[in-house]
């Protein structure tokens, strides 16, 4: 079980992190206008262009996943349920809730 102090840590971690993370997304949140046919650029040009905002698209979608992860955790929190695991219903490590907040499940059932 974790104590008062081990969850104040990891409340203070979580917001520390959703701080980051919607502070990186406004940084690289540029509109990422679809390449039109028109433009005239090289062939090899626009599916370089077209590839570059795919990858850009993932990445913000693999933010918009962990924030939505991390708030879970912050509810969870909230709630008294944070660091157990949804499978077995142990507690989830200290050390493994400081690397990666979100986590669902302990070392044994991930």
């Amino acid at each position: 079980m974790l104590t008062a102090d081990q969850l104040i840590d990891l409340e203070e971690l979580i917001v520390a992190e959703l701080e980051r993370i919607r502070s990186e997304s406004k940084n690289s949140g540029e509109e990422r206008e679809a390449i039109t046919p028109d433009v005239s650029i090289g062939r090899l040009s626009r599916l370089d262009s077209m590839q570059m905002q795919e990858v850009a698209k993932e990445a913000d979608r693999r933010r918009e996943e962990r924030i939505a992860r991390l708030e879970v955790a912050l509810d969870q929190l909230d709630e008294g349920t944070y660091g157990r695991c949804e499978i077995c219903n142990e507690d989830i490590d200290f050390e493994r809730l400081r690397i990666t907040p979100e986590a669902t499940r302990c070392s044994g059932c991930a």
